[in-house]
């Protein structure tokens, strides 16, 4: 290279090092300068507002909860007589199993850390409880916070004086603790009718809070290590509102509100008399929660701790939070990492004259999550995923059982688990209102019904089997439909021009192919189930 050329390039070099520090210096200013604008755009839209929640209130009439199905369920369980094939069915049953039909290897998943290289059947309490137990409520350690010594009356101020956390602020969440670290000042508020003016300036201060921001950032952090939904982080935000104002539902529900729109979603709240509701809508139906209709949107009155709220003529606005638009996801698309109570558990069941043993383990911890989930779509627990300990467990005890089988004699095996493993009482005898179980609370409840054991054959179908499945929703009652590889005889349904055989998990000693009478000459409704596999 000639000396010319290196000489230019140094110089370019140099030139370019002593104007690094300029440009540093004219990034600095160019980034304190868009960070000024946001919070000045951000201190104009709360100030907007503010202004906006001091007068636009209107008074709504509310709904009550919708109901999913008003039929009836059956008290007790019809069971099956074995049919009289006709000859081409005795024929096909009597045959052989092609071999392009027979389960193959069943992979087992990895082994959750939470459970021990050897499982030991004879830990924990394998019994079954005679009636439901009492899951513990969710237990809070309260870090002290000084209320002020004189409460600021709402009608003299714009501003609050607020008091801060020093430590920062310790919760249990479902079994856990959990730190959120800094110094976190929230307004201090006695909430006494009328509450118009007490709920914008309950805003008003919670903007100019100091660093909520950072409060609302570990939040977010710890909704994303946990691996919470929609559901779950409103919940922890709720939980936190309880812990900061010692137990009082309306300053939580005002807490959850402000972090929820903060946080992109489309939160309000309503007020009546001395209440406070916090309303959100979603993009998924929920049963048996009372609800306003605003702009042709359902915003529901949401509580966590299993509460009903029963709202007749309350007031709220129509107008949103500016950047406010998310609704309310109750999709189960993972279980959440909430920690670990194992629980094990032997199922028993008969099948083919002979008495069979499961041994399983699940996380007591998602049962105390899901003990609240409103009720919602059936799909959507037809779609949700179960734990990493019952995966394992559950295809741990399986895989021997059903490789080498063809995919009937799995399947009739997995119904017979589903059909006789369990206690059968509908949800308003055991609980006293509708609720649909997601495997693990079947595990855990004395009792069950027709949509939980199928929610749960539906798994095991898919998890082990990997054969695609659909539910069947009746008037009533709830069962599946498997399409298999090979023909089999009996009740089915027609998609997409497959045929689906029926099987029904509430059907004592059916097999697949046999629908409970009843519903023998009725059309359900069918429900495609989301594949995960």
């Amino acid at each position: 290279m000639p000396l010319q050329s290196v000489r230019t390039g140094c110089l370019a070099v140099a030139v370019l090092f002593l104007a690094m520090p300029v440009f540093a210096d004219e990034y600095e200013d160019f980034a304190r300068s868009e960070m000024g604008a946001f919070a000045q755009y951000r201190d104009e839209r709360d100030a907007e507002f503010v202004d906006y929640l001091k007068a636009q209130w209107v008074e709504f009439e509310a709904s009550k909860g919708l109901v999913r199905d008003r039929v009836s369920k059956p008290t007790s369980l019809p069971v099956a007589k074995p049919p009289v094939p006709e000859k081409e069915e005795a024929e096909a049953v009597a045959k052989k199993p092609d071999p392009s039909s027979v389960v193959g290897e069943i992979i087992l998943p990895v082994l959750p850390p939470s459970l021990p290289p050897v499982p030991d059947s004879t830990s924990g309490d394998d019994s079954v409880p005679e009636s439901a137990p009492a899951l513990p409520e969710p237990s809070v350690a309260v870090v002290p916070m000084p209320l002020p010594e004189k409460i600021i009356p709402l009608d003299e101020t714009p501003r609050m004086e607020v008091e801060s956390l020093p430590v920062g602020l310790t919760l249990a969440f479902f079994g856990s603790n959990h730190l959120f670290a800094g110094e976190f000042s929230f307004p201090q508020v006695s909430l006494t009718p009328p509450l118009k003016p007490a709920l914008a300036s309950y805003w008003d201060a919670m903007s100019q809070s100091p660093r909520y921001e950072a409060f609302l950032s570990q939040a977010r952090e710890k909704r994303e290590r946990l691996g919470l939904n929609d559901w779950g982080y409103h919940n922890l935000l709720f939980t936190c509102g309880m812990t900061i104002y010692e137990g009082d539902r309306n300053l939580a529900n005002l807490f959850t509100w402000f972090m929820s729109a903060k946080s992109g979603y489309d939160a309000r709240v309503g007020y009546s008399d001395d209440r406070v509701y916090l309303l959100l809508p979603s993009r998924n139906r929920l049963y048996g929660v009372s609800y306003l209709t605003l702009q042709g949107m359902r915003y529901y009155a949401m509580t966590f701790d299993g509460s009903r709220e029963k709202l007749g003529r309350l007031y709220t606005y129509k107008g949103k939070y500016p950047l406010s638009e998310r609704l309310m996801d109750y999709r189960i698309l993972k279980a959440p990492d909430l920690g670990s109570d194992i629980i094990n558990r032997e199922l028993t069941f008969n099948y083919g004259g002979e008495a069979q043993h499961l041994d399983v383990s699940y996380n007591k911890r998602l049962v105390e999550y899901y003990r609240f989930y409103p009720q919602t779509n059936i799909k959507i627990y037809f779609d949700a995923l179960a734990s990493d300990e019952l995966n394992y467990t559950m295809v741990k005890g399986l895989k021997k059982v059903l490789e080498g089988k063809g995919e009937k004699e799995a399947v009739d095996y997995l119904l017979g688990l589903s059909q006789k493993a369990f206690a059968y009482k509908t949800d308003d005898a055991q609980m006293g209102h509708e609720k649909y179980m997601l495997p693990e609370e079947t595990l855990w409840y004395p009792y069950s019904d027709c949509e939980d054991r199928s929610f749960l054959f539906a798994y095991l179908v898919r998890r082990i089997l990997k054969l695609d499945v659909v539910g069947l929703n009746y008037p009533g009652h709830v069962a599946t439909a498997v399409r298999f590889s090979e023909n089999v005889p009996g009740d089915y349904v027609v998609i997409n021009n497959r045929k689906y055989i029926v099987c029904d998990p509430t059907y004592i000693n059916a097999s697949a192919g046999m629908a409970m009478p009843k519903y023998k000459r009725r059309k359900p409704n069918v429900v495609k189930i989301r594949n995960w596999q």
